[in-house]
């Protein structure tokens, strides 16, 4: 991220950043670690993540400011189930003409062969790109020739100019981690708020005052070792709620004689940024094409129920969900015209729409049970991955979302179901309790009878409800009537 009054003030600064000492060293592998069978701290884990190592750190010089992340994984295959930890991809985040570049990438593979060490190298075609969401690409790649028994590595280092995101560091994985270690390196001035979360103990928590090129730089440095394999429990919303890792937000900027600059903010601030955003919260007050749209939508309609229930069905019905999870909109009318789109497409689109039928509305910002929740103390965009509408119908509120095609309009998809949104609104800002409204329930009927020679006769009679409905209306559409009817009779059996 560049910010033109920021530049200006440190073009006499010059701060650089030293490498710290790796715990391993590319390419030198122990022989024991190839030998290695099972992991002695957890012998039913099919891979164990021997070292993974990381380096944050900020560069300022004299026209731009980049953040340079650096990474070093070696990972140890146990089992059949464990292959899966060979195919590799590293998120990368984009606004605009901005991305984040991976300047250097190694990784091999390594397989004992008749006694001694083989290496495979990954080649150049065997990396590809692809879009995650409209935030963020991802750096692909699978590695060669893994088997059970190999050991795999790779490192790589990101060049960023999104320095405000300092990236969070997880010590835990869903298979055992033997040994984690971070550190975040960051310019004296540059003030980061750092909250820890889980319950492993750390090894290592150290803070050191350190010079490079003559000025002030903190590193915090971190380690964990012998994180056991994080398990899922039932109900848990999202493993991101409560794996252990250190968390980052940039609160404010403060040079030396100069002027205090806030980062971070406030939920009110940020609420002013994205209601006079030209591509969020504008959005919806113009796209005046929707005008006929809506007029033949809601022909002959008087209630403002039914408007909503008309308008929510013609987007469901119109425009495909294509399953990412996002808050910022595109083109409204290449969204109608393509028939598909993201949360963030569909819902603002459905928002627009509200608008031009004279019903109020307002957007709300939320993240997903499968996102985690939302820490109310740090007001950043980030917390969030989706978007719903709240339409207000004098007292009541209604949360809207039409990316699902068999719920109804009075539902929110489950996936919603965590906690509290933010209103983003000129008039209406603040949190709101994001609260079901339907239940997921089946209903199951048995009718039998025994005949006097032991035999078993009846009916059983199946009735699914709410959330469960949806599932089961789903997996009905996406089988077709003869090949949900067969699993059907397959599970029961």
């Amino acid at each position: 991220m560049k910010l033109v009054s920021l530049l200006a003030l440190v073009l006499c600064f010059t701060y650089g950043a030293t490498a710290q000492k790796a715990p391993i060293k590319f390419g030198e592998v122990p022989m024991e670690d190839l030998k290695m069978t099972y992991y002695d701290k957890d012998s039913s884990a099919a891979a164990v993540v021997l070292v993974d190592y990381g380096e944050a750190y900020i560069t300022i010089m004299s026209s731009d400011v980049k953040m340079t992340i650096e990474r070093h994984v070696r990972i140890k295959i146990l089992r059949k189930e464990g292959l899966k930890w060979g195919d590799v991809a590293i998120l990368l985040r984009q606004s605009g003409s901005s991305e984040e570049r991976i300047t250097t990438l190694k990784a091999n593979t390594y397989n004992l062969v008749d006694g001694k060490i083989a290496i495979t190298k990954l080649e150049k075609d065997g990396i590809f790109k692809d879009k995650y969401n409209r935030n963020f690409t991802q750096q692909k790649f699978t590695m060669p020739d893994v088997k059970e028994g190999s050991v795999i590595e790779y490192t790589y280092k990101i060049s960023s100019d999104f320095w405000t995101y300092f990236p969070n560091w997880q010590f835990q994985r869903t298979i055992p981690t033997r040994w984690s270690e971070y550190w975040a390196m960051m310019p004296r001035s540059f003030h980061y708020e750092k909250y820890m979360q889980g319950y492993l103990t750390v090894a290592v928590n150290e803070t050191k005052d350190t010079y490079v090129d003559g000025v002030d730089v903190i590193a915090h440095h971190w380690v964990v070792k012998n994180a056991p394999a994080f398990k899922e429990e039932p109900f848990m919303t999202s493993e991101e709620d409560f794996i252990s890792r250190i968390n980052f937000a940039l609160a404010y900027i403060n040079f030396p004689g100069r002027p205090t600059q806030e980062i971070m903010g406030s939920w009110a601030k940020l609420n002013k940024v994205l209601t006079e955003d030209d591509d969020f919260g504008r959005v919806i007050e113009r796209s005046g094409f929707l005008r006929d749209i809506v007029t033949a939508v809601t022909a002959n309609l008087t209630d403002p129920v039914q408007k909503i229930e008309a308008i929510h069905r013609y987007v469901k019905e119109n425009v495909e969900w294509d399953g990412t999870e996002d808050y910022y909109p595109g083109d409204l009318k290449k969204i109608l015209e393509k028939k598909q789109g993201t949360s963030g497409d569909i819902n603002v689109l459905l928002a627009s729409m509200l608008d031009k039928a004279g019903i109020p509305v307002d957007m709300v910002l939320l993240s997903t049970r499968s996102h985690g929740f939302i820490r109310q103390a740090y007001p950043m965009t980030r917390q969030f991955n989706y978007i719903i509408c709240a339409a207000r119908l004098q007292d009541k509120v209604l949360l809207l979302d039409a990316t699902e095609k068999h719920l109804p309009y009075t539902a929110i998809p489950e996936r919603c179901l965590n906690g509290q949104g933010l209103v983003i609104s000129k008039t209406n800002h603040g949190w709101i309790n994001i609260e079901p409204k339907t239940k997921a329930k089946s209903t199951i009927s048995v009718d039998l009878k025994v005949s006097a020679d032991a035999e078993i006769n009846g009916t059983i009679n199946i009735s699914d409800d709410g959330y469960n409905a949806l599932r089961t209306r789903k997996e009905y559409h996406s089988k077709g009537e003869k090949g949900f009817t067969k699993d059907l009779l397959d599970q029961k059996r």
